[in-house]
């Protein structure tokens, strides 16, 4: 994943409700994923499994965030079993078959959510995070991407 791809992410997460941080976390599990298959085939077999490693990370942050109490959560468990013995057994045989049905199976998820996200009306998990401004500048020739950030970071004197 690149590092602009990583802060877009990053800044999603700071301005996004409960439901919609289910959704980001199902869009970089498939960021990986499919990072890991690009690497694959290209014979990197450390960034394969570097990537594999954290696409499983973000299935464990997935998987700790089920509320158990309820009967939906404990499917989604053994989706999210599965997706890590799948990456397992990718990452030991190189082979990205099973991979690719993961990735349809957390987009099938990830829709899912994005349904239960669009009428959440909660506010954004994150309190007192930075504000980002962002806009295009042209000139002859040119176009240039300007990026404000609020400089009290929440702190008023």
């Amino acid at each position: 994943m690149t590092k602009e791809e990583q802060n877009g992410f990053s800044y999603r997460i700071t301005q996004a409700s409960p439901t919609e941080l289910i959704v980001i976390l199902y869009e970089m599990a498939q960021a990986y994923i499919n990072q890991a298959i690009l690497e694959c085939s290209h014979g990197n077999v450390d960034e394969f499994r570097q990537s594999l490693k954290y696409a499983g990370r973000v299935i464990n942050e997935l998987n700790r965030s089920l509320d158990l109490r309820y009967e939906i959560s404990l499917n989604l468990m053994q989706i999210y079993i599965y997706v890590n013995r799948a990456m397992i057994r990718a990452s030991v045989s190189k082979e990205t078959n099973e991979l690719e049905r993961c990735i349809k199976m957390l987009e099938k998820l990830k829709s899912a959510f994005a349904q239960i996200s669009s009428e959440d009306t909660r506010g954004p998990v994150m309190e007192n995070t930075q504000q980002v401004y962002a806009g295009l500048t042209y000139s002859k020739g040119s176009l240039n991407e300007s990026v404000g950030l609020e400089s009290n970071r929440g702190f008023r004197v």
